[in-house]
């Protein structure tokens, strides 16, 4: 095991786990939007944040199988 190896796959996971930390926020996150847009904002708020979802946990699903395979490989 080399040392770049070693810093490249430290670097891999710091990044998976804030990925995984972005992608665990805007599940658990308030509704605040709700409270102060009108309907039309309302809605595109939350397909804007319904697409946010789907990138940011696409991103983290890749960034765990790319560190698996570092890992396991």
């Amino acid at each position: 095991m080399t040392t770049t190896w070693a810093l490249s796959t430290v670097g891999l996971y710091v990044t998976t786990v804030g990925a995984l930390l972005i992608f665990l926020y805007l599940c658990e996150s308030p509704r605040t939007a709700d409270e102060w847009q009108s309907s039309d904002g309302k809605r595109a708020y939350a397909k804007h944040r319904r697409q946010l979802l789907v990138g940011v946990g696409l991103l983290s699903a890749w960034l765990v199988i790319q560190n698996l395979a570092a890992i396991l490989l």
